[in-house]
């Protein structure tokens, strides 16, 4: 299907595929092969592309799909795709909303994303020494010391202080509040048969008894039975008698698996419930980085996008909330370039989620009086 300069070839193609032409017809699916790597989905697939006016737009439709897309990563000497920030990102708020644009820091933590120069801090190695894991450059670690990092800078980890955490599985945050003193409520999703919490068991990321959360690297097991205490929560349904119980809260890589992005969203609102006012939730879950429009939303997994965000500070911020100014700021070191691709290795702090670059974000509340 090679078109002329005036494109009169590529007219004349796409006139014989509407019109039902085999020949045509099996270019459209041999180009399905030869872009992607596999076979035509349907009969759709193949219609799809007759809409197209041109062999051009149609090499451009082919280009976005994220089969291409991939084999195009794949190609580079390095195996990594380079990141380039999108303009949306960089933009300030339409909202009125606390707002900044600067490298972000784990010193001094806002809502933010994850971004390579966090991980040469000293306090990212710190927190990593606490917890007893490799100070790697890998955006779950930054999860852990994002969400201690909030919580010490507001007080938040000390004797008589208490916390409950959301979607725990077997997370090492519970043993390490426990190790400076903090009362801790660890929670996840009640059993069930379904196939979404078999994957965590497979995985061994679900937790169904105290014991899956200690870590005796951390804390003696005395201490942890003394001061941890474990239950089964939905987050999509947080009990009454949870409310104003806790000095503070916290969820890890949970609210993006709530099913659609407003469960995830009404559940960050939901979660200020069990916080006392003045106290602190924190919470990371995966960013959009591609698309300020399009996203993913599947049900196992939703990707929030910068917008969802400006709307959610924007709402709890009318509710009387305090909401730490909003940075989303990429970064600057070069490990803010790299898109990590199967088999993932290390930077592990950008990559792919179905066909959009994805990386952490933090967010952080205090909750008003």
């Amino acid at each position: 299907m090679a078109g002329g300069s005036d494109g009169t070839t590529a007219r004349v193609a796409l006139d014989r595929w509407r019109a039902g032409d085999e020949t045509a017809r099996e270019a459209a699916a041999w180009a399905v092969r030869l872009f992607c790597g596999r076979e035509p989905a349907d009969e759709e697939e193949i219609a799809l592309h007759a809409g197209h006016d041109t062999l051009d737009s149609m090499r451009r439709a082919f280009a976005e799909t994220w089969e291409f897309r991939q084999f195009v990563d794949g190609m580079n000497i390095s195996g990594r795709r380079r990141f380039g920030v999108p303009p949306f990102l960089m933009r300030p708020p339409h909202a009125d909303i606390a707002w900044k644009f600067e490298q972000p820091t784990l010193d001094e933590p806002v809502c933010q994303l994850c971004t390579g120069s966090q991980f040469k801090e000293p306090v990212y190695a710190e927190i990593a020494e606490a917890l007893s894991v490799h100070a790697h450059p890998h955006r779950r670690t930054w999860e852990m010391a994002y969400v201690t990092s909030v919580l010490a800078s507001h007080g938040m980890v000390g004797l008589g202080r208490r916390a409950i955490g959301f979607g725990c599985g077997r997370e090492r945050i519970p043993s390490l509040l426990a190790s400076r003193g903090v009362e801790v409520v660890a929670t996840d999703e009640p059993p069930s048969d379904s196939a979404d919490q078999q994957r965590w068991r497979n995985a061994n990321q679900y937790a169904t008894g105290l014991g899956d959360l200690f870590h005796g690297q951390i804390i003696h097991l005395d201490d942890f039975e003394r001061l941890v205490e474990f239950g089964h929560v939905d987050m999509n349904d947080i009990p009454a008698s949870l409310d104003g119980q806790f000095d503070c809260c916290w969820s890890m890589s949970a609210l993006q698996h709530l099913g659609t992005l407003d469960r995830g969203i009404a559940f960050i609102e939901a979660s200020l419930r069990t916080v006392k006012p003045g106290g602190i939730a924190v919470h990371t879950t995966d960013f959009n980085l591609s698309s300020n429009g399009e996203t993913l939303e599947t049900g196992f997994h939703t990707l929030l996008r910068r917008r969802d965000l400006e709307a959610l500070c924007t709402h709890l911020t009318a509710q009387g909330h305090h909401v730490l100014p909003l940075n989303l700021h990429t970064g600057y070191d070069a490990m803010d370039e790299v898109v990590d691709l199967p088999p993932h290795g290390l930077p592990h702090i950008k990559l792919y989620v179905d066909r959009y670059v994805t990386t952490s974000v933090g967010i952080a509340i205090r909750k008003g009086g």
